[in-house]
């Protein structure tokens, strides 16, 4: 019984890494599907896309190393109060950025689009793809993106809630991004229509999902069920 068990928990680890694994993809793709929009990305990716075009480096290097930096903002925030286990999202980091890599080059055989509303078709299409990242990577409640530890951050210290910090420290990215476009490449560069719909599409995609499917949306290595992920992604995203 206890060997069962154990082969049980076993199996359950292998499948929320797996989950998380393709989750982070999925969101690294979304994240690829709206730089192909031409629209502007969410604000905690803008800075790494604008600071890539300023130097040449990556759009993948930039991400590891702004996501790398939201840790050590975590650390100011949370004080004491920061977990060890967190420092996992260094790594995690470091890996996220090569798979944004990855996907550039994987949109890169994409079409280019032509006119608007192809552009807004590869917006809306980059919300459904984060959509769906985000049924497989909040789940395995394995460690979250800096970005959203960011948030958490801003909570804990001000008392506040997840949605409220959100609303905090995407204009804080955006000013950020602001000053390197104007900075390093002499006007506004990333920042458009499409950076608005991703502050605040992204988590109403998720909860589109589970209004859309109910209880037959559900991670489908984890079988956790759509209310489950409804109220991780509320702890996540606020």
């Amino acid at each position: 019984m206890q060997a069962n068990e154990k082969l049980s928990d076993t199996n359950l680890l292998v499948r929320r890494w797996i989950s998380y694994c393709i989750g982070l993809f999925l969101v690294a793709l979304a994240i690829s599907c709206s730089v192909k929009s031409g629209l502007g990305i969410s604000p905690a990716s803008s800075m790494a896309y604008v600071a890539g075009l300023a130097n040449g480096w990556s759009m993948g290097t930039w991400t590891a190393i702004f996501y790398t930096s939201f840790v050590v903002l975590q650390i100011i925030l949370k004080g004491r109060a920061f977990e060890l286990k967190n420092l996992l999202q260094v790594p995690v980091s470091m890996a996220f950025g090569v798979v944004v890599d990855f996907t550039n080059f994987l949109f890169s055989f994409a079409p280019d689009p032509t006119n608007y509303a192809a552009q807004l078709g590869y917006l809306v299409l980059s919300l459904i793809i984060m959509g769906f990242g985000y049924v497989y990577y909040l789940p395995p409640n394995i460690i979250a993106l800096p970005s959203e530890g960011v948030m958490q951050g801003i909570s804990y210290r001000f008392g506040l809630k997840n949605s409220t910090a959100k609303l905090i420290w995407d204009p804080l990215c955006v000013i950020a991004t602001f000053a390197i476009s104007l900075t390093c490449l002499g006007g506004i560069v990333g920042i458009r229509e499409g950076t608005i719909v991703a502050a605040f599409g992204n988590g109403l995609a998720l909860k589109i999902f589970m209004k859309l499917f109910k209880e037959k949306l559900s991670d489908p290595l984890l079988g956790v069920k759509s209310t489950s992920v409804v109220q991780a992604a509320q702890g996540q995203l606020g």
